[in-house]
């Protein structure tokens, strides 16, 4: 029996022992997170995209990416990024009126709107150094915690190419100083989407040049030999659906001689200017078709998008192929979003690649909120503090060695 004993003491110290020496000499694990604008769960199959097609091959591409109510870009960046749902985060559509602040909110990326702790601050209050590169919410510091590396603010017409400079140039600092998560949002294809409608020849032409620079960042990863340590997860804000037909809620309510700020094309929040008119103004919304109509303090739980002090009088959705606006001379068939997230539609994507990503994976749906969770879980730590997410399921990276001794 001592022999037995001493031979598995002996075993489990040259274990030690080599994986002390691995820890030194191999880099800590580095998570790249990329958000596509409006990259639908099935664009990817419109043409050959060689950057895509990589990372479903050697990684895994899930059915689809479910979007947060409502699946539009701001509240969805955020939920990627805490790990919860708009009710929680505050960020409730791309505009809407804070009461709390007797201030509007129109797609802002300054932090302190964001009420849930973003995975940025999560990463760098456990010690992860962390860069964020136009990332919703990440152009200032939140609660007065910021990031190793930041570039601000957005500007839309970066090119993918200075992106993906920038995140080599961070990958290529000494080790002691490189970022171990980035996250970085890319154009995708949403403004083509939007403008010419997602059946269009132009959604291709525009994934294809997103793909090129994908390509670049991954050649770049072979060229720095960083696959043993890194994973570049991949994902989107929400999908897109065709519209052609108009709602006009705010010359309904004017029909009806009511005052009223309204915000969202698909998703509107209704902020009526008198309030002894409230309930005519419900009543007129109701008489709309096809629309579903809530008060704002009557939300159902199941919307997750509870949050008393940013959301209209009224909130009013729609469905495909209605919309509540449009731009200024655009005509014809558009494209549009925001609408229920579990429409085939509103799908979004998510790929990952590298480390701790099974090859034979296979992922039919995944949700928005589980995406920090995910991250986190990769560099072995808490994910953001109000995260109800969870790790997806086969991603991440099994411990190597389980040795049970027994008497």
């Amino acid at each position: 029996m001592m022999g037995k004993r001493c031979l598995v003491f002996a075993i489990v110290c040259l274990l030690s022992v080599g994986l002390v020496v691995a820890s030194e000499t191999t880099r800590k694990p580095t998570v790249i997170l990329l958000s596509w604008d409006g990259l639908r769960h099935d664009f990817p199959d419109r043409g050959t995209f060689p950057g895509l097609k990589r990372m479903e091959q050697a990684g895994v591409r899930a059915g689809r990416l479910t979007p947060v109510f409502p699946s539009n870009t701001f509240p969805a960046h955020v939920s990627l990024a805490t790990g919860t749902y708009p009710d929680r985060h505050g960020i409730v559509d791309n505009h809407f009126f804070a009461r709390e602040k007797a201030s509007w909110y129109h797609m802002s990326s300054e932090a302190d709107w964001i009420q849930a702790e973003p995975l940025w601050i999560a990463a760098e209050r456990q010690g992860v150094p962390t860069a964020t590169y136009f990332w919703v919410g990440s152009e200032s510091d939140w609660r007065g915690q910021g990031t190793r590396y930041r570039i601000a603010p957005f500007d839309g017409r970066r090119p993918e190419h200075k992106k993906v400079d920038q995140i080599l140039a961070w990958l290529r600092l000494p080790v002691n100083e490189q970022p171990r998560l980035i996250m970085s949002y890319w154009a995708g294809v949403d403004s083509v989407a939007h403008r010419h409608g997602p059946d269009s020849p132009e959604v291709v032409t525009q994934l294809a040049t997103q793909d090129v620079q994908l390509q670049r960042l991954l050649a770049g990863l072979d060229g720095l030999d960083r696959w043993e340590n890194t994973t570049v997860i991949l994902v989107s804000d929400h999908g897109m659906a065709a519209s052609d037909r108009l709602i006009d809620i705010k010359g309904a309510l004017a029909g009806a001689g009511i005052e009223a700020e309204v915000v969202g094309a698909t998703v509107a929040h209704v902020f009526v200017e008198d309030q002894n008119l409230n309930e005519r103004a419900g009543a007129v919304l109701r008489d709309l078709h096809p629309v579903r109509v809530y008060r704002g303090t009557e939300l159902p739980a199941e919307l997750r998008l509870g949050f008393p002090d940013r959301v209209g009088d009224w909130v009013v959705a729609t469905e495909p192929p209605f919309s509540f606006s449009r731009p200024p001379g655009w005509q014809g068939v558009i494209g549009m979003h925001g609408y229920d997230p579990s429409l085939a539609e509103m799908g979004a994507s998510f790929l990952a690649l590298g480390r701790g990503v099974p090859s034979d994976l296979e992922i039919a749906n995944v949700h928005q909120i589980d995406v920090a969770a995910t991250v986190a879980h990769l560099l072995g730590i808490d994910p953001p503090l109000q995260s109800e997410g969870r790790p997806v399921p086969g991603i991440g990276v099994r411990a190597l060695i389980d040795i049970g001794l027994s008497q």
